[in-house]
């Protein structure tokens, strides 16, 4: 498995974090995390979510497309199953652990949507927008398998903390749209050569 399965970033805080695949010890905590009512109502995680739907995010949904990883078959030019990490808190700190989720959806052509989850008692440390900034770096460096030529951010209509995220880690505001089953969708996206610092051209957003 290449380097891009172990990454690490920080906040302006100082925190560690650590980007890693998820493992079978981590089910208990995806379960105790994926009960949080922002996470089902924002995301499309089951609801109600099982304890089995964590055995089977953690077991089996994203274990696919780090095999691809494994094997050198990973490609952003085909659409494939969802490239995950899971986003660990490191250190002595009292939010040292396990927190949430970051991840690749492949639309095929080069292009990926990027999606992720935080838990409650981790939100408003700049954790999420350190990571999606860590993982836009590595979707354009030609020396990974991302080889990204565009990514795309979509939240439902209402998603203020993820819209600010995608503002200030430089994503460009396209308008909204119905998207994948997910009803009507804040969109946008970043390309290459567009700096990871907040955009002043955001409009005010229509909720």
């Amino acid at each position: 498995m290449t380097v891009i399965s172990d990454l690490a970033t920080t906040t302006r805080g100082g925190l560690e974090i650590a980007l890693q695949p998820f493992s079978s010890s981590d089910v208990d905590r995806v379960y105790e995390l994926c009960q949080d009512p922002e996470i089902q109502w924002w995301t499309t995680v089951p609801t109600p979510y099982t304890f089995h739907d964590a055995e089977g995010f953690v077991g089996d949904y994203v274990l696919p497309a780090w095999n691809e990883v494994a094997e050198g078959t990973y490609s952003s030019l085909r659409e494939g199953p969802e490239l995950v990490w899971s986003v660990h808190i490191n250190g002595e700190s009292s939010l040292a652990g396990l927190w949430g989720s970051i991840g690749y959806k492949r639309l095929g052509d080069g292009e990926l949507e990027i999606g992720w989850w935080l838990g409650a008692g981790a939100r408003g440390h700049g954790i999420m927008r350190a990571a999606v900034a860590t993982l836009i770096v590595l979707a354009f460096n030609p020396v990974f398998p991302l080889q990204a030529r565009r990514v795309w951010w979509h939240a439902m209509v209402g998603n203020l903390p993820s819209a600010w995220i995608a503002q200030r880690t430089g994503f460009a505001y396209q308008g909204i749209e119905e998207h994948h089953g997910a009803g009507r969708c804040w969109s946008a996206m970043i390309c290459p050569d567009d700096p990871i610092e907040p955009r002043d051209d955001w409009p005010e957003l229509p909720l």
